[in-house]
């Protein structure tokens, strides 16, 4: 059985029901939503800089709220929604609890302590049917909500609300799992002799050809896709080949020493820009000395191999952001 949960039919009502005892099994770890914390600490750095000066934010299926209140630093205001009402109560008591919002933030935000922002509320919603008002919003984050949608036809239903409520010349930040994402990466993991990467029973990934149509019916054009290949290339590929037979750990020192990489090697062009052999030697493994310094040797094994066949990593994520604009409506 999956850290996932137990596998079983794919339903509106099933999904809401793993998420609400997810809330309540976690108990105040923060990582309720996304297992890898330095992919989520990673996303967050883009989606500031992207929301950036924003007047007012709707970040819907926003789980424990711990995202939305470092959207908050960098924005007007914004509303976290959530359809299931025990991750509300756990975003909720970041507001009401100062020992609570201290605590965590000193365990898991990235810089530390984080100021307590007053521009945020936390309520019920879905992003099925959204309670605001037509073009309420310059910007919208959806943090893998569409693939907890049971269908197609739900996802659509989903793009056409975001739209609604977003105002001309506003922008959409969606990450999300595709199918070929998926799919790249677990043909790199085998490659280099992984299991493939596992498919999660409550997601319905997204297939990118069809999403893009989608969008587009919607008058949303697409300005950018992220896909964060170079994070999930170490932390995904080299990581488990490094500490094998034993399975990676998300907290890791190791994928800390990623993060910071990535923060200034996004991409699998920026990594190919300076050269293998420079990237995984004198940008990666220094941090990897501070971080996690253990697994320095059989890093220099693993990575050597690398090097020699150099893969191009080129989409090897299945995490993957769109960032979406708004057409002026004529």
């Amino acid at each position: 059985m999956s850290r996932q949960g137990e596998r079983r039919a794919r339903t509106p009502e099933n999904v809401k029901d793993f998420w609400n005892s997810e809330a309540r099994d976690w108990g105040e770890d923060p990582r309720v939503t996304i297992r890898d914390h330095h992919q989520r600490l990673l996303g967050i750095g883009v989606t500031q800089s992207l929301l950036d000066g924003r007047k007012r934010v709707l970040d819907i299926g926003c789980g424990s709220g711990f995202s939305t209140l470092h959207y908050a630093q960098v924005v007007g205001e914004v509303f976290g929604e959530d359809f299931a009402e025990a991750m509300v109560a756990r975003a909720n008591r970041f507001l009401n609890d100062d020992a609570y919002f201290d605590r965590i933030m000193q365990d898991y935000a990235p810089n530390g302590a984080t100021p307590r922002p007053t521009n945020v509320k936390f309520r019920e919603g879905t992003i099925l049917e959204l309670d605001h008002p037509d073009a309420t919003f310059d910007a919208v984050v959806t943090e893998r909500v569409l693939v907890n949608l049971a269908t197609r036809e739900l996802q659509e239903q989903a793009v056409a609300e975001v739209a609604r409520v977003l105002a001309p010349g506003g922008v959409w930040i969606l990450p999300e799992v595709s199918e070929q994402a998926h799919d790249r990466i677990s043909g790199f993991r085998t490659k280099f002799g992984l299991s493939p990467m596992e498919r999660y029973w409550h997601n319905l990934y997204l297939d990118e050809p069809e999403f893009g149509n989608v969008l587009e019916r919607r008058d949303l054009r697409v300005r950018q896709v992220t896909r964060f290949e170079t994070y999930q290339f170490l932390t995904k590929v080299v990581h488990p080949l490094v500490v094998a037979p034993d399975e990676p750990k998300f907290l890791a020192g190791f994928n800390q020493a990623a993060r910071r990489a990535s923060e200034s090697y996004l991409s699998h062009a920026a990594v190919e820009a300076i050269g293998y052999d420079a990237f995984f030697n004198d940008v990666f493994r220094p941090l990897l000395t501070e971080h996690d310094p253990d697994k320095v040797p059989a890093f220099d094994k693993v990575i050597s191999g690398v090097i020699h066949d150099e893969p191009s990593f080129a989409g090897c994520s299945h995490q993957l952001m769109y960032v979406a604009d708004a057409r002026e409506r004529g």
